[in-house]
């Protein structure tokens, strides 16, 4: 079988991977952008200094007072946190620019999806997972790491101005000292304040409920408008709001990614593993009663039933198929072997279809109907245009 890459066409995930690499004048434009960075910060050093001189603490009415001081030490710290806020963002714009409109994962079901096993689910604090929901909570960690990690540098910050408050040259006045205290309080009341960082991913009607974030309240987009990120190893989705990556469950891989395309496919099979077991059958069946709709998402790997773990077949084939030495999935390979090495050529993995069993072999045949439901072929019958796998021998061969 001759691949996309053998006859000189570029797959849709190198498509993918070519299209986030920046052009000549994206490179340039970014750069332009980040280089404004350094004057703009010694702007701001600058203004910050001349500020502090030309506007000391001790010259204010207000420093008399304990609030005056708090004040002082607030608006200090805010003007710094604006400045720093300023710099992240051209940052942020310089990337963006860089990046252009591309993502570095499209909404496609790449090999190979991960598979959801019970202990995974537990160990991930699942709260549940079936043919119609996924919902996972990533509040625990993320909240008491804001909770301690703000509650110890506010402690310090508490301690330092109960301290130093009353010197008017202290160092608590200078802004990124000021603004470092003012950052911890707020780090602390956004661990305090967030209660739950809950996911929904709503599977009939393909769409993904956010949790609030920052000033944000919770809010619902398509499945199809998500898009995936990246932080410290982590797949993340961009909030649609304010466009910054939120960790969600699993490493930044095409498995993981993949295995949440291809669930929130609802016209495809639920991924892998033993915790969507018990809906297999529920969701085929809702599957087949709307005729099999056409796939949302497309596939550059086999997804079919029988891979995910339901057999749709008569009680006498699922009974000769629990004798058979090898498996559906290990036959179908040894095919797929089959054909590339003789250069048959199909472009979709699903366009390989089994269409049941014959004595002890697996037959399979190309751009048959999907979704028949497997049967044991009568010895007697003459097959024509197939593959036969034995499951016995492993040896496959084409019947004309």
């Amino acid at each position: 079988m001759k691949t996309e890459r053998d006859m000189g066409t570029k797959t849709s995930k190198e498509k993918d991977i070519d299209s986030d690499h920046p052009s000549t004048i994206r490179i340039i434009a970014g750069s332009l952008v980040l280089l404004c960075i350094f004057p703009i910060f010694g702007i701001c050093v600058y203004g910050m200094y001349y500020l502090l001189e030309l506007y000391p603490a001790r010259k204010f009415s207000i420093f008399e007072h304990f609030w005056g001081k708090l004040l002082i030490i607030f608006i200090s710290g805010i003007i710094f946190l604006i400045s720093i806020g300023i710099l992240v963002s051209l940052v942020l714009v310089a990337v963006k620019i860089w990046m252009g409109k591309s993502r570095m994962m499209k909404h496609v079901i790449y090999p190979f999806p991960t598979v959801l096993t019970a202990e995974l689910a537990d160990a991930m604090k699942v709260e549940r997972a079936d043919d119609e929901f996924f919902i996972f909570n990533r509040h625990s960690l993320i909240r008491g790491t804001l909770i301690v990690t703000g509650g110890i540098l506010s402690c310090v910050g508490i301690i330092t101005i109960g301290v130093e408050m009353n010197d008017p040259f202290s160092e608590v006045y200078w802004p990124p000292y000021s603004g470092g205290i003012l950052a911890s309080f707020l780090l602390l009341l956004n661990g305090l304040m967030t209660s739950s960082r809950r996911f929904v991913l709503d599977r009939m009607n393909g769409t993904v409920t956010f949790p609030r974030h920052l000033f944000f309240p919770s809010c619902t987009i398509p499945f199809s408008k998500v898009v995936p990120g990246y932080s410290n190893g982590n797949l993340c989705f961009a909030h649609p709001r304010s466009g910054i990556v939120i960790p969600v469950l699993g490493a930044y891989d095409s498995g993981w990614w993949s295995f949440y395309v291809l669930y929130m496919d609802k016209n495809r099979p639920l991924p892998q593993g033993e915790v969507f077991d018990p809906y297999r059958e529920k969701d085929f069946l809702r599957r087949k009663a709307a005729g099999f709709p056409k796939p949302i998402y497309p596939s550059i790997s086999l997804v079919t039933d029988a891979y995910m773990g339901y057999i749709y077949g008569t009680d006498e084939f699922k009974q000769r198929l629990t004798k058979m030495k090898h498996g559906i999935i290990h036959c179908y390979t040894r095919v797929s072997w089959y054909c590339q090495k003789n250069e048959i050529k199909y472009e979709n993995p699903n366009d390989l279809v089994l269409i049941g069993l014959w004595k002890k072999q697996f037959v399979f045949k190309l751009f048959a109907p999907e979704n028949i439901e497997y049967i044991v072929i009568p010895d007697d019958t003459v097959l024509t245009d197939c593959f036969l796998c034995n499951s016995e021998t492993d040896e496959v061969k084409y019947i004309k």
